[in-house]
């Protein structure tokens, strides 16, 4: 989680600085990635959005593969195959359809396997969520659905954009669901797995919806502050799950200040790394 905290800041400075075109920051949704991840081990086969840094650094992606994309460098940074791991996908909730197709078609192969599909709040307002939503069950794809929900689609908040939980609407599909805060990545850790087990026991799909906060704008050509109430601003940063989690480690005496000190040399070394590359 540092780490991602870490790669975020410094890919909105180089962006600034006009050394990338732009980056989508994923500040507030470390717990959900890290603990979703985590609990997915290296073995499910992830289709993500376009913010999903923590996911893909706990995949074992190196930081200048991962900028790649952003700089214009190349398609993608990374080899999918190796890490399980595709591209990002900045065609709202096109990646769905991706994640059960993929699941469907390694059925076909003989060779099935679990897939996890990330996508947002203003994604499931697409037509594609529903499509695969729909598709997965008819289908039993053993498709894990993870919604983000950080409570904005760009300007529009989640208010404005539904009136039932986005976990709630897995129901009329004939899909478990539940729903977890994205605050601590144990407690999402906890969901995934009860997640990968049902898909697992029941060869049926899975909606997760994690309710996490948006910490900066959209993008780095997002100016959140034209929109969004302050007061809202200010709740979501007071919870802020990196922040919120060192407390609880630090109080519980599972990390130390020491320990705190070395994470932050390693964070600052990749940033230094990053540095170097993109400002070529």
């Amino acid at each position: 989680m540092l780490l991602a905290r870490g790669v975020d800041e410094e890919a909105a400075l180089l962006q600034n600085q006009g050394h990338i075109d732009l980056w989508p920051s994923c500040q507030g949704q470390e717990a959900a990635q890290v603990g979703t991840a985590v609990a997915m081990g290296p073995d499910v086969t992830v289709f993500p959005s376009y913010r999903e840094h923590a996911v893909a650094l706990t995949r074992n992606i190196d930081v200048t593969e991962l900028m790649a994309q952003w700089a214009g460098r190349t398609f993608c940074g990374w080899k999918p195959h190796e890490h399980r791991f595709f591209p990002y996908t900045l065609v709202l909730a096109s990646q769905c359809l991706h994640a059960v197709g993929y699941s469907i078609g390694r059925r076909h192969q003989h060779q099935p396997a679990t897939v996890a599909v990330y996508f947002g709040d203003g994604a499931s307002s697409e037509g594609e969520a529903s499509e695969a939503l729909n598709l997965a069950a008819v289908e039993s794809a053993s498709v894990l659905f993870i919604c983000q929900n950080n409570g904005w689609a760009i300007s529009k908040p989640t208010t404005d954009q539904m009136k039932t939980d986005i976990a709630t609407r897995a129901a009329g599909f004939g899909i478990r669901s539940a729903v977890v805060d994205g605050t601590d990545p144990e407690d999402v850790w906890s969901a995934t797995r009860t997640a990968l087990r049902h898909i697992a026991r029941h060869n049926a799909p899975y909606l997760l919806e994690v309710r996490t906060h948006r910490l900066e704008g959209h993008s780095s050509s997002d100016d959140q502050n034209a929109y969004r109430p302050a007061d809202d601003i200010r709740r979501a940063r007071g919870r802020d799950p990196v922040r919120t989690y060192i407390d609880k480690l630090t109080a519980q005496g599972v990390v130390s200040e020491r320990l705190l000190g070395h994470i932050d040399d390693e964070v600052a070394a990749v940033r230094s790394r990053m540095i170097d590359e993109f400002r070529r």
